[in-house]
């Protein structure tokens, strides 16, 4: 590279995408986040000892257990740890396997994110439908996984979305798509000041 293109690379924002995945879901998102921004891409077990102060942008992201980011308590610890946790550089995607709703949109924040960091818009957020795969699941999850897609079927009535996932469920599903993730590369560009 050219001492000109070395500038120019040095002082282009720096972001990293940071995912936490049993099923692949997460993987896979923040693939197609990363690669729409030009962003480092880890897995949560390496960025739990890397340094994230050099970046402009973080972006966390994971699947939903019992309407909670997965691994979000150990993230936000790591954030207070290097005093990132007020900066404003943090977006939070999460994925799971029912479709995007209005429920979805409070649920897994008031869930996962404290009074105070819903209160202040801490972590602007973003939930994606991802599916469901039992591959990758832990012989516990997958059974209460398993319970889950026979209680579901009673909830029937609520709707076209509860039909969709109740359809489904039993074989699993796979409804990730980069069209879903637009809003959050939409967030991150701004941040970052690519627009």
């Amino acid at each position: 590279m050219s001492p000109k293109k070395d500038a120019e690379h040095s002082s282009a924002p720096r972001a990293i995408v940071i995912y936490n995945s049993v099923t692949g879901f997460a993987n896979t998102y923040g693939g197609w986040v990363a690669e729409a921004i030009g962003a480092d891409l880890v897995p949560w077990e390496r960025a739990r000892t890397m340094p994230l102060d050099g970046y402009d942008l973080i972006i966390y992201g994971a699947g939903v257990r019992m309407s909670r980011i997965r691994g979000f308590s150990a993230f936000r610890r790591r954030l207070e740890k290097e005093g990132l946790a007020q900066s404003g550089k943090v977006l939070v995607w999460a994925n799971g396997g029912t479709p995007q709703h209005p429920d979805r949109d409070w649920r897994v924040p008031a869930a996962t994110f404290t009074k105070v960091e819903l209160a202040q818009e801490r972590y602007p957020f973003v939930y994606v439908e991802g599916g469901v795969r039992y591959e990758g699941l832990n012989l516990v999850e997958e059974k209460l996984l398993r319970l889950f897609s026979k209680r579901v079927q009673r909830y029937r009535h609520r709707g076209e979305w509860a039909v969709a996932v109740a359809d489904s469920i039993a074989e699993g599903y796979d409804h990730s798509s980069r069209e879903q993730i637009e809003p959050l590369v939409a967030m991150a560009r701004q941040k970052l000041g690519l627009d």
